[in-house]
């Protein structure tokens, strides 16, 4: 099975180290960007030093004394970065998807018909992405992986239609994001992605379950998940109407918390579950803005909120709010699922967790609701020597 018959073309920006971006600093000093003692992201004096993502901030500071710790802020990142995706919805391609702040997808076959074709795409995206100042890669694939996997080595790499299997071959099967899966496989001798694509699907499904099901659909060219495409019938959209224009943002949040949870109720009623969460947004004046968000497995309610919050600051800040004379004010607000695939009853293993039990992580997301994103957290493993190194504790809906 390859990517090429059943998927469409896709086109990936990556921006560098955006979080150390982000936190304004470009001086080219050692720089770690953490959350709860962990490094999310470092500058490249940072790497040359031997700090490395996921390492615990105490043997970071070892391998490079001189590193200056700043703590995430994920608000300000989705703020800043909503500048790179407005100018590039303006100017290039209508409708992306904002995987994370410094990292966005969108189709790719009509943007390059209108461009001339895919090169002359990418160099239009990496083009208008430096001219803010930016570092930017782009990368075109047949999937949202693969594409991200070229702009990571390097810009302007476009894999062939049908190429995506040839592609992975090569990389080493920790690339494929489940540590667990990886680990098994080398001890049974299999170490590249492409020898695990050569396996039979059927003796997968038998050793390795969900996460080796996905896993060997993805090393053979094809998407994690099979995805269903949206009809009007199966329109699982919830609204708000706002009888008085609201003008203040946070209110609009907390309407959107409640809406995420009718979401999620909805469509577990439906057995299904999404891959992307659209936010609509309807000014008082006869606007509509709109922002995509993808994720992998289920976004908690909170977790929406927090992007809804920062994409509302940034459009605020950068006056797309204003009314320009006409009424002011939020007149309503709509989360539209897309990506819609089954419910397996668990969550994604994209980010190489075990399943997690629906009930568990509904539960969880009421938690958050109340006590914050942050109240409720799930263990990972990670390096280090000592027992408390070992760990870290992550939101749950976070990868």
């Amino acid at each position: 099975m390859t990517g090429a018959s059943d998927s469409v073309r896709v086109v990936v920006v990556w921006v560098p180290d955006f979080p150390v971006l982000a936190c304004g600093t470009r001086d080219g000093a050692p720089v770690a960007v953490v959350h709860r003692g962990a490094v999310v992201a470092c500058s490249a004096s940072a790497r040359a030093a031997g700090v490395r993502r996921r390492m615990r901030l105490r043997a970071a500071q070892a391998r490079c004394p001189g590193l200056r710790v700043v703590e995430r802020d994920l608000a300000a990142e989705v703020r800043m970065f909503e500048q790179v995706v407005h100018r590039v919805e303006a100017e290039v391609v209508p409708r992306l998807e904002v995987i994370r702040p410094g990292l966005i997808a969108a189709p790719a076959r009509g943007a390059a018909r209108y461009w001339g074709g895919e090169p002359q795409l990418s160099v239009r995206l990496a083009g208008t992405v430096t001219a803010l100042g930016l570092p930017a890669r782009v990368g075109i694939a047949d999937s949202t992986f693969v594409a991200a996997l070229a702009a990571r080595r390097g810009d302007g790499v476009i894999v062939p239609a049908g190429g995506d299997a040839a592609f992975l071959a090569p990389y080493p099967v920790g690339v494929l994001g489940v540590p667990g899966l990886a680990e098994l496989l080398k001890q049974l001798g299999i170490r590249t992605v492409g020898d695990f694509a050569r396996l039979p699907a059927g003796r997968v499904a038998e050793r390795l379950g969900t996460e080796g099901i996905g896993a060997h659909r993805v090393a053979r060219g094809g998407q994690a998940r099979p995805v269903s495409v949206r009809t009007a019938v199966q329109d699982h959209t919830v609204r708000r109407l706002f009888e008085v224009p609201e003008e203040q943002t946070d209110a609009v949040v907390f309407v959107a918390v409640a809406l995420a949870d009718e979401l999620h109720e909805r469509l577990a009623a439906a057995g299904v579950v999404c891959a992307r969460v659209e936010a609509v947004v309807g000014t008082a004046d006869g606007r509509t803005l709109t922002r995509i968000f993808r994720h992998e497995g289920r976004l908690s309610s909170r977790a929406v909120a927090e992007r809804v919050r920062g994409v509302l600051a940034a459009w605020s800040e950068n006056g797309l709010l204003d009314a320009g004379g006409a009424e002011p004010g939020i007149r309503r607000l709509a989360l539209r699922p897309d990506g819609i695939s089954p419910d397996t009853g668990s969550q994604g293993a994209f980010d190489g967790e075990r399943d997690t039990p629906v009930e568990v992580e509904r539960a969880a997301a009421r938690v958050q609701a109340v006590l914050g994103h942050r109240a409720v957290t799930r263990i990972i493993e990670v390096g280090g020597r000592g027992p408390g190194d070992r760990i870290r504790l992550v939101p749950v809906g976070d990868r």
